[in-house]
């Protein structure tokens, strides 16, 4: 009965004074002698760490002197605090904090310094409350006051839980959409970045260092709160990229998410990429890029990131890299059997090489119509047989799903009288020998 009276009490006064003092100079009550009195208790039972044994005090104060002075508020805030890290029994530890969170309130409504005190308040109630779900809401919407009244003046210490609390909230909750989550991930990369940017300017690396590190987190958290897909990089990171192409860290999404979820076609992906390349180029950017001018037929700007691309191969995998671009060069030119031969190669610098496998049974499907005169047939059907090898070897299972769909039935066979385990030969330019099979029914 008494946290709870103490909770009210505390409640009423929040409305009793405007903000606009700040509780620089000590404003004593009409019986200073008496709060004099309790203000010397109540800092001698902080000193003894007796937290129990200050509240008293600091209730009365809070009630009869809500003005007195700052340090008020700093002293009950650290009672209060330490009375919720000890306090074993949940109900009692959960007044405890509500308590606290009044008291930030107080010392907004009672002395301002509002940006200073959210600051603070949000700390607290991340500390206290993040895994509380009927608490979650409050404690969102305490940080979502927080940046807006601080800005890029936020504390560091609420940069991550800011994406913390906003993964908890739809994980638990479920009262964030997309759109609200992106808006809020948005404000608070826009603030690391001038943070980042300022710490630049004063040459304090490893300050850069920390917030790339604190802005990599939030991605991660990012990643796992919402779906990292082509619609999200459109909404998020394109807009970024495109009223700042010096945005490498938008354009790292727009990149990867680009490549995981199969949306490399639009032009900001290639824009990205190319500021990647220009900026921080590696191994992986370049085959990429280099694979987008091939695709693209834009040979003079694919030819000399071969070069590039080959001089910063140092595994066998990556080194076939470079034989498998070659063939892609080939293949874009129209000279199949160079590229399957650049695509050879490379499985002989990396015999275990996954994509020279791939693109092999993609040069043999392209070729299906090329090698037979007779659409349908039993004969045109023969390069699926053979690009089903490559794929066994590749691993891609949907595609070696799909070429067996397009194996010559038993009709198409007795039609061309033909049988399982037969070698016919490929006459066009592949030019080998296929042991026939038939499609299982």
């Amino acid at each position: 009965m008494k946290m709870k009276k103490l909770f009210l009490i505390l409640s009423l006064v929040m409305t009793s004074a405007g903000a606009w003092a700040q509780c620089a100079e000590y404003k004593w009550p009409a019986d200073q002698m008496k709060a004099q009195q309790i203000v010397d208790a109540y800092k001698a039972a902080v000193a003894d760490q007796n937290y129990k044994g200050a509240t008293s005090g600091l209730q009365w104060m809070l009630t009869h002197a809500p003005q007195w002075h700052s340090d008020l508020y700093v002293e009950a805030l650290e009672v209060y605090d330490k009375l919720a890290e000890q306090e074993l029994d949940p109900a009692t530890k959960q007044r405890y904090v509500d308590t606290l969170m009044v008291i930030y309130d107080m010392r907004i409504t009672n002395c301002g310094d509002e940006a200073n005190v959210l600051n603070r308040k949000a700390i607290s109630a991340y500390k206290f409350n993040k895994q509380n779900k009927t608490k979650l809401a409050e404690v969102l919407s305490i940080f979502d006051k927080t940046f807006e009244a601080n800005g890029n003046n936020v504390f560091d210490q609420n940069l991550y839980p800011y994406m913390d609390v906003i993964k908890n909230n739809v994980d638990l909750l479920k009262n964030l959409n997309e759109d609200q989550v992106a808006q809020r991930y948005t404000k608070l990369i826009d603030i690391i970045d001038n943070k980042e940017q300022k710490s630049a300017r004063q040459n304090k690396s490893s300050e850069v260092e920390k917030y790339k590190k604190v802005v990599a987190a939030i991605d991660a958290k990012l990643a796992k709160t919402v779906k990292m897909n082509c619609a999200f990089s459109q909404k998020v990171f394109e807009p970024r990229f495109k009223a700042n192409n010096s945005d490498l860290a938008s354009a790292k999404h727009i990149f990867h998410i680009g490549l995981v979820n199969e949306c490399t076609d639009s032009p900001i992906w290639l824009e990205a990429v190319e500021a990647l390349h220009k900026s921080a180029p590696d191994f992986t950017v370049n085959k990429e890029l280099c694979s987008k001018y091939i695709q693209l037929k834009n040979f003079d700007k694919a030819n000399p990131l071969i070069d590039e691309v080959q001089a910063k191969a140092t595994t066998p995998a990556q080194k076939a890299w470079v034989d498998i671009l070659k063939g892609d060069v080939q293949l874009q030119q129209g000279n199949k059997a160079a590229a399957r031969d650049e695509y050879k190669k490379a499985l002989v610098t990396d015999a275990a090489s996954k994509d020279a496998y791939e693109h092999l049974g993609d040069l043999y499907v392209s070729s299906s119509t090329e090698c037979s005169k007779t659409p349908g047939s039993a004969e045109e059907k023969l390069v699926y047989i053979a690009a089903f090898q490559f794929y066994i070897h590749s691993g891609n299972r949907e595609k070696m799903e799909q070429t067996l769909a397009k194996y010559p039935t038993h009709a198409d066979l007795a039609k061309a009288g033909w049988k399982a385990g037969e070698s016919k030969k490929l006459a066009c330019w592949i030019d080998e020998a296929v042991v026939v099979k038939a499609k299982k029914e």
